[in-house]
């Protein structure tokens, strides 16, 4: 998906942060598209965040779960004066990654089952031929 070009007279951090903060707005709403959208922009940074402290696959994890999170509580993140959107969601990665790695490596049955609803939620969210290939 392509950026749209800037305006003139208008910073392209500004126009980049309306953006995502339009697109907040509208997954508050309950529109999926908006949500499709949000994930192409932001999925790769998540990602790039918890794999450079996660092995791969609980990086996937956290990128799945930091997502189905970004969904729920869209509408209480309205309410942040500040509606810095990149910010709201690292910060749920930075928490995300610290329960991973404190939840200790290897597998467990209750986490195992927790990533497969994680996945389940976020494919349901994203819709049919969802492109989860970036993490």
């Amino acid at each position: 998906m392509r950026t749209p070009p800037v305006p003139a007279g208008i910073r392209r951090q500004e126009f980049y942060n309306d953006r995502l903060h339009d697109l907040v707005i509208r997954i508050a709403a309950g529109e999926r598209p908006a949500f499709r959208t949000l994930y192409g922009l932001l999925a790769p940074r998540v990602w790039g965040e918890a794999v450079r402290l996660l092995p791969p696959g609980d990086a996937r994890a956290v990128t799945r779960s930091t997502f189905v999170e970004i969904w729920h509580l869209a509408r209480h993140h309205l309410d942040d004066e500040t509606g810095e959107v990149r910010g709201w969601v690292l910060a749920i990665t930075a928490r995300r990654v610290y329960d991973r790695t404190r939840s200790g490596g290897g597998s467990s049955s209750h986490r195992d089952g927790h990533d497969h609803h994680t996945h389940r939620e976020l494919v349901g969210l994203l819709g049919p031929g969802a492109d989860l290939s970036r993490m």
